[in-house]
């Protein structure tokens, strides 16, 4: 991935010198257009590469407001900072904080993608190539768009590039369009992007297509379950087929200890399909993710501000020897001003339980700088990969008994689950000294988890226990039809260990709404698109 930043920064260099020098020698400024800036095969390579440039913006998957922030019952925000409503479900169609940013770095994403698309096949270079980079683009507007139809339903559906202002007023297209195109998009990039280990860490893969085609599937299914207008039958034995694709290259492999699916010391590792790619030494590639997610304590020492925490309900769905991700995922801990961890808060303490896959503790490097961090983000990694896989095979058997293939697949996870390292988790000692103990979770089998009801519930709260986090879990909720259930949820309910509820909960759970399962489009949209409605509610 250091290759694809350092080129990516080189090329858009070159060709914007080169673009220049078109523009003084060649094109009269009034012809100026990306059909004649667009010439040549390095020109074809740097458009996709500024495409991939949307995904560290903030809105999308950038260290600032994201879709980190959304509350569900196992994330939420900081009483004091609820980000523009999002925190506390006072949500309305002027969040600047939040949701605008989420369209417009999302739109502007897409737009970049289209240019690309448009542009690349009248280049004159190897068609394979072409071919390729045009597949790449039409992945990367495919988890553009998958994020906005998540987020709001119908959205205006462009595929071809903004140029002028004769094609900026778009309707909102309805949903099944929308996912037509994507599934079209992704089928393309099965066909055309090449596999793991041909290409730089960081693009997109035939893995990567087949893993966001088969949460495409899992999705829609899910959606037409929850909304009563079909059993998604279909979409779940895609999914499932899919997912076993990916599983079955051997591609891919899970990282044997937990934690190391994250740390920066073993970037672009085996069980990343894809990610987010960052680079300290201030290029203005480096990542400030951790700011608002880690471990609390003062930044400069590796710690995090308060903006993004775990509840106090998310450490409680452990299993009681599943330590490894649960003190990762939802540490209770903080980086004191000294530079050490203080771990023994009691159960019943204030200090707040963090997201702690994407810490910076402990500092290993002299030159760290808070905000310039050398951490990727993941999209998709194998574990979920595993998890599509089970959920998508119970949905399709949900009239049989579960499938054996169901458990193989989730009892992957929790013998991975089994190896710890030397000292103590939050230490994070390195090199590695694993040790395995067969006693932490041991294989679940069709006599825990008999019949299709049970294994739903258990896959519920394994992709939580799993993929906490990572941007996952209200999208989960909302297509399951549980958000508002579940957020509810806590408003009553007590930890072990605890004198009293979630604090500052009851706000929340009064405030959810079944609305909420689609966040209002931005007034300012709405007031420069005449021809985009609001979604119902709001």
């Amino acid at each position: 991935m250091y290759k694809l930043i350092v080129v990516s920064s080189f090329l858009v260099a070159i060709v914007t010198f080169t673009s220049c020098e078109k523009f003084l020698t060649e094109v009269p400024k009034s012809q100026i257009s990306p059909e004649n800036y667009y010439t040549t095969a390095a020109d074809a390579e740097a458009a996709v590469i500024g495409a991939y440039n949307a995904l560290q913006r903030n809105g999308v998957y950038g260290g600032g407001p994201t879709m980190q922030i959304f509350v569900s019952d196992i994330v939420r925000t900081a009483a004091t900072n609820t980000f523009g409503g999002i925190g506390n479900y006072t949500i309305t169609a002027d969040n600047t904080e939040v949701l605008l940013l989420i369209w417009t770095n999302h739109y502007r994403g897409i737009n970049d993608a289209n240019t690309a698309i448009d542009c690349i096949p009248s280049i004159k270079m190897a068609e394979k190539r072409k071919n390729t980079l045009v597949a790449e683009a039409k992945f990367l507007r495919s988890l553009l768009y998958f994020n906005l139809i998540r987020i709001w339903g119908d959205v205006p559906y462009k595929v071809s590039q903004t140029n002028s202002l004769n094609n900026l007023h778009v309707p909102r297209t309805p949903i099944d369009t929308i996912y037509n195109g994507i599934i079209h998009d992704l089928e393309f990039g099965i066909e055309h992007l090449d596999v793991k280990g041909e290409t730089q860490a960081g693009r997109a893969t035939v893995g990567a297509a087949k893993t966001l085609l088969a949460n495409v599937y899992l999705t829609r299914g899910s959606m037409a379950k929850r909304d009563g207008v079909g059993d998604g039958l279909t979409d779940f034995q895609k999914a499932a087929q899919l997912a076993k694709d990916v599983i079955t290259t051997n591609h891919y492999s899970l990282c044997q200890y937990f934690p190391d699916a994250f740390i920066p010391e073993n970037k672009n590792n085996d069980e990343i399909i894809f990610d987010v790619q960052y680079k300290s030494g201030g290029f203005n590639e480096g990542s400030n993710l951790g700011i608002n997610m880690g471990l609390m304590g003062p930044n400069l020492l590796g710690g995090s501000f308060g903006g993004i925490h775990a509840t106090e309900y998310f450490h409680t769905i452990y299993e009681n020897t599943d330590l490894v991700r649960k003190e990762w995922t939802t540490p209770h801990v903080r980086v004191e001003g000294d530079g050490t961890l203080k771990t023994d808060f009691p159960e019943d303490h204030a200090q707040p339980w963090k997201i702690g896959k994407f810490r910076r503790f402990p500092v290993r490097k002299a030159d760290y700088v808070p905000n310039d961090y050398d951490i990727h983000f993941p999209i998709f990694r194998l574990a979920e990969v595993y998890l599509i896989y089970a959920e998508a095979l119970n949905e399709a058997n949900k009239d049989l008994a579960p499938p054996s293939e169901i458990y193989m697949a989730l009892n992957k996870l929790r013998e991975r689950a089994r190896y710890t390292n030397k000292g103590t988790i939050h230490q994070d000692l390195l090199p590695r000294e694993l040790t395995y103990n067969d006693q932490i979770l041991p294989d679940i089998t069709e006599h825990d988890y008999p019949d299709y009801a049970s294994v739903k519930q258990y896959i519920i709260y394994e992709r939580a226990r799993e993929l906490g986090g990572e941007c996952k879990r209200w999208f989960d909720l909302v297509r399951w039809g549980k958000l508002v259930e579940y957020v509810k949820l806590l408003k009553n309910f007590k930890p072990e260990g605890r004198r009293a509820p979630e604090r500052n909960w009851a706000i929340i759970a009064d405030n959810i709404q079944d609305k909420h399962v689609l966040m209002p489009i931005p007034t300012s949209e709405i007031h420069a698109n005449a021809l985009v409605t609001q979604n119902k509610g709001y």
